[in-house]
């Protein structure tokens, strides 16, 4: 069976994005800012497993490093609103509702530009003063690169849908 023509398979893609990043920002995401005792112990526990993985030093503590905590400020504050209307208009699709195009475009430089400042510091940056979970070897730093890299590429991707679809509205 075919999609109707208003609706695209990337609509739906990028629906289960936004829709999983709610509550994974606000259950997940806020606890590098805000103080533990704010969470239930099984999403501690969650943290605290993500940490051991990836060996995470932003989220494990984001006030030590100011442009990652304006990152997640940024997120907890201005992205999670967007991320409820950006899941119904995706649910709708971006041909029925195109006001979401121009906005996600913003959203997804921003989510790209903000993961790219992510993989220099997991790559380049030396952990080895770091009281925090860090990266000891390369291996390591390309394990938290791969955390953040979902982030990238589907912002990437809507980066690219979002200028196609902009042009198109344009030609159109």
């Amino acid at each position: 069976m075919a999609l109707p023509s208003r609706y695209r398979i990337l609509d739906y893609v990028f629906f289960i994005y936004f829709l999983a990043q709610i509550p994974s920002t606000i259950f997940f995401d806020t606890q590098g800012v805000y103080p533990q005792r704010l969470y239930p112990s099984f999403l501690q526990s969650m943290k605290a497993h993500y940490l051991e993985t990836y060996r995470d030093p932003f989220l494990a503590d984001a006030w030590q490093h100011p442009w990652y905590l304006a990152v997640c400020l940024t997120e907890h504050f201005l992205e999670v609103p967007f991320f409820f209307w950006a899941t119904y208009a995706y649910w709708k699709g971006a041909l029925n509702k195109p006001s979401v195009v121009l906005p996600a475009l913003i959203y997804s430089v921003h989510t790209v530009t903000a993961v790219t400042s992510i993989f220099h510091m997991a790559l380049l940056e030396d952990f080895s003063d770091y009281k925090a979970l860090a990266p000891r070897n390369l291996e390591e730093r390309f394990k938290l690169c791969s955390a953040y890299a979902i982030f990238f590429i589907v912002s990437f991707i809507n980066i690219i849908d979002g200028v196609r679809l902009l042009w198109k509205c344009k030609i159109d």
